[in-house]
């Protein structure tokens, strides 16, 4: 089975891991872990070089993905890891159908509500934009909102279907 484990700085991104070592334990596991870097504004890429950028942006995703690296080193589990540039979801959608990925897993953390307006999921963006399967494996503290409003709202879609019908 070949999996697509994109990762970020956070440890919320780390979150597939532990299923990964018992999936590996089953049957054979082969992790592509990847790390997207965005491009930078044209106002910023104008005074640095290609080279500084692309540096610069190779040391992010060296960080980003060193504690991923790790553990699937200790775990035993075969890996590789990759870097692009550009949007995430996209690069994401594209690196699985390129690289014929049989399973995307994602590690997902809450994030301000204010920041959920301005920088859509990136998961929902992946779900868009492939036929592969995605699992999403979510961290962090669920808030009011989420613990009520959400499962109400879900609940009214579900009762509002069975009406239409």
């Amino acid at each position: 089975m070949k999996v697509l484990m994109p990762v970020d700085a956070s440890s919320a991104a780390l979150a597939p891991i532990e299923h990964l070592k018992s999936l590996h334990r089953m049957n054979p596991v082969e992790v592509l872990v990847l790390n997207v870097q965005p491009r930078f504004h044209r106002h910023v890429s104008q005074f640095s070089s290609r080279g500084a950028r692309d540096e610069l942006r190779a040391e992010r995703s060296r960080e980003a993905m060193a504690r991923a690296i790790e553990e699937l080193s200790l775990a035993g589990i075969p890996f590789r890891a990759v870097s692009e540039v550009g949007l995430p979801a996209e690069r994401i959608a594209a690196v699985a159908e390129r690289e014929a990925i049989d399973e995307i897993m994602m590690g997902v953390g809450r994030h301000p509500a204010w920041l959920r307006w301005v920088n859509p999921s990136i998961a929902q963006g992946v779900m868009e934009r492939t036929d592969i399967p995605v699992t999403v494996f979510a961290r962090g503290q669920a808030g009011a909102f989420e613990r009520y409003a959400v499962p109400a709202g879900v609940a009214g879609l579900a009762a509002l279907l069975l009406a239409v019908e």
